[in-house]
């Protein structure tokens, strides 16, 4: 709200939708799309003076994925972006800097210290994929990705030179045309979609996952078995 990205009207009614399904805040918004992830992060980063981190674009060391296992990052949804093995020192980055107490029990899972750096929780999602299980991960979605076929719209070819009507060429020039608004908005409500999807497909996969461990902890289900099943 300090920085403008969000209303008092909008934040009581993510409360409202957060008191009613759980979960947290920040993703509450993004699903809502009241505050797209990019907003949110930046936002966290300033007021708490973290940095930011783009983890499509960030190769972490073999160092820092060897210090923190796949099933601990996918609990706490952090990914490991450095590690000072001499000082015990590992960074992770999160979209939650301010739990304090999961990061202090990550602290206790790796036994080093833990820094911060801020990051997308659905870029998290994807560098756990990619970096831990070899997915190939793609940071933007498409309506195909969703399965919405998205019509394409093909220009005229140049007609023959006409008699130049009296119309006001400036303002004409100026006002964009129906098509063309019609097309922005499209684009505007496609991505508020696809925001909204890959916020439902995060917490799904969270879902699933402490499921698996569930699972796991009552000897219904390993692992490799649950892998071996997917593939």
């Amino acid at each position: 709200m300090d920085a403008g990205l969000l209303t008092e009207t909008q934040l009581r009614s993510a409360l409202a939708e957060q008191r009613k399904w759980g979960g947290r805040l920040g993703l509450t918004l993004v699903q809502m799309g009241f505050v797209d992830e990019s907003s949110m992060v930046h936002a966290l980063s300033r007021q708490l003076a973290i940095p930011t981190v783009d983890l499509d674009a960030h190769t972490p060391s073999p160092v820092a994925l060897q210090a923190l296992r796949a099933d601990i990052a996918e609990r706490y949804t952090v990914f490991p972006t450095a590690a000072d093995p001499g000082n015990k020192l590992l960074t992770v980055a999160t979209s939650d800097p301010t739990n304090v107490e999961s990061l202090q029990e990550l602290a206790f899972h790796t036994g080093q210290r833990i820094q911060v750096v801020v990051a997308a929780a659905s870029s998290i999602e994807r560098a756990i994929r990619r970096h831990y299980h070899g997915e190939v991960t793609s940071p933007t979605a498409t309506p195909l990705t969703f399965g919405m076929d998205e019509p394409t719209f093909e220009l005229a070819p140049p007609s023959a030179p006409e008699p130049a009507p009296t119309v006001n060429r400036a303002a004409a020039a100026v006002a964009p045309g129906p098509r063309e608004s019609e097309l922005l908005q499209r684009v505007e409500d496609l991505g508020q979609q696809v925001a909204r999807l890959e916020g439902m497909v995060a917490q799904q996969a969270r879902s699933l996952r402490a499921m698996l461990e569930l699972l796991e902890t009552r000897g219904l289900v390993t692992r490799d078995d649950y892998l071996a099943k997917v593939r």
